[in-house]
């Protein structure tokens, strides 16, 4: 029986196709469960940190703007008491660890994404950005001056105010395993997640 190159041809091209979407889905799920350890540890440190919902005008961060443009963060005895004590925890050992877990979760994540521009996209460049500002804010708790510019002042913020936000990004890339585990992390937020996640759903059926 005589073969024909050009059906070699395209059962090569088809086993290499298969190949390829096999591959890609088994590496989407290994830079997944990278994410759920960053997940995990970013919802551990905030449910420390702030273990209850703020109210955004009485719980801010008291502050002062100055000639030049930038501003500066009132001393600790002038700050709402919620405020000092989510800075006192901010500042403890647990903290600490939980931060480096993040951190190295985040390395993890960036490392497994490496030159790849579309999971660069949907990965660690989010993921990137939230251990950005969760640093901006724990820096701030240890050093309040550095909270010196808008910009900064809007990462301290958003780490105490927009976590359905940031809880909601980190669900859509955490692994089907960790749902559970997740979901039981942010019962503070459930409600409000639950509802974004409705909205978004009848936004993409428009």
């Amino acid at each position: 029986m005589e073969i024909n190159p050009v059906h070699v041809a395209y059962a090569v091209t088809v086993i290499g196709m298969a190949f390829c979407f096999v591959l890609s889905k088994q590496q989407k799920k290994d830079i997944r469960r990278e994410c759920d350890g960053f997940a995990a540890a970013f919802a551990k440190l905030s449910n420390y940190i702030c273990p209850n919902k703020l109210d955004k005008e009485k719980d801010a961060l008291a502050y002062r703007r100055l000639e030049n443009g930038g501003i500066q963060v009132l001393p600790m005895e002038d700050q709402p008491e919620t405020i000092r004590a989510i800075v006192k925890r901010a500042n403890t050992g647990r903290s600490v660890k939980l931060f480096a877990e993040l951190s190295a979760a985040a390395d993890r994540v960036t490392k497994e994404a490496g030159f790849h521009r579309m999971k660069k996209y949907q990965y660690s460049d989010p993921i990137n950005r939230i251990l950005y500002m969760t640093h901006t804010f724990l820096v701030g708790c240890e050093n309040p001056d550095t909270i010196s510019t808008e910009d900064r002042k809007h990462d301290f913020d958003s780490f105490l105010y927009d976590q359905v936000q940031h809880r909601m990004e980190l669900l859509r890339r955490i692994s089907r395993d960790m749902e559970r585990e997740y979901q039981d992390l942010n019962r503070l937020y459930a409600d409000e997640m639950r509802e974004q996640e409705l909205r978004e759903q009848k936004e993409r059926r428009k």
